[in-house]
């Protein structure tokens, strides 16, 4: 409750969102919660009016598009009700940062999954923090991935650790070593790792076609116990990433969609 007036459970939703995952834009937001962009325009006005949510914008954005982020104010009321509720606190609550990863799989997969209800969806994601602890606890602490999440399709389940490589910038970097360098740290902890990873796919998703080709080669040449499916940010902005977009070392050019990966599915977790 704040000034005397109760959330409702859509607005905590959105609340928690904020505090979880960092600033979103009211288009973010509507497909998060599954409502139409109007109402969630009405909930995060409300949310800021009452001091619970600021927001900002870019100087830089001719288009103007507000940016939402949780409050002082917000986040202690999170904490209080984590608190409250025997719940621990999430670490760096309220402090969080949207990453590529987000963007690229998190949203259109969720919007995938409201589109097609019943038959797909996505039944789990933990942002890069998040994902950072369920490694540890894993015993695979060296791990380094920007998301996991577990994607449900025709009654079949794929579990997945993403990486988003957009490369080295700057024009002091020739075009050569645009296109090839730091590929290799992208996966240098998997060529260490001696448990196996507990999960049906490592997905990568490369800046451009280039780098794509460059890691694939690279897999072929020096294959991975894990299982690497690879994609470019470009065929990502055209498809869904559930469609086909994703290669892998064994299938050399043929494209598969993410559910239809030839993956090693672990027993257990």
């Amino acid at each position: 409750m704040t000034g005397g007036v109760a959330l409702t459970p859509r607005r905590w939703r959105i609340l928690s969102f904020l505090a979880l995952h960092g600033s979103s834009t009211t288009s973010d937001i509507a497909v998060v919660v599954g409502v139409p962009r109007l109402t969630a325009q009405r909930d995060l006005t409300w949310l800021y009016s009452s001091g619970l949510v600021g927001r900002g914008r870019s100087a830089e954005d001719r288009a103007h598009v507000w940016w939402y982020r949780i409050t002082g104010d917000g986040t202690a009321l999170l904490n209080r009700d984590f608190v409250a509720s025997g719940r621990p606190v999430p670490l760096h609550l309220g402090q969080r940062h949207w990453g590529a990863a987000h963007y690229l799989l998190f949203l259109p997969l969720l919007e995938v999954s409201r589109r097609d209800p019943g038959r797909c969806g996505l039944f789990q994601w933990l942002t890069t923090m998040d994902t950072s602890v369920w490694l540890r606890e894993r015993g695979l602490a060296h791990l380094r991935a920007d998301g996991y999440g577990v994607w449900l399709e025709d009654g079949r389940c794929l579990r997945f650790l993403v990486h988003v490589h957009l490369g080295p910038g700057g024009k002091v970097i020739v075009e050569r070593e645009r296109s090839t360098a730091g590929l290799g740290a992208v996966l240098a902890g998997y060529r260490r790792t001696d448990p196996v990873v507990p999960v049906g796919a490592v997905l990568v998703i490369a800046r451009d076609n280039a780098r794509e080709a460059n890691l694939l080669a690279d897999l072929v040449s020096r294959p991975l116990r894990a299982p690497v499916a690879v994609t470019s940010v470009d065929l990502l902005h055209r498809h869904w990433p559930h469609e086909q977009v994703w290669r892998t070392p064994s299938t050399g050019s043929i494209r598969h969609r993410l559910i239809d990966l030839p993956v090693w599915q672990p027993a257990g977790d």
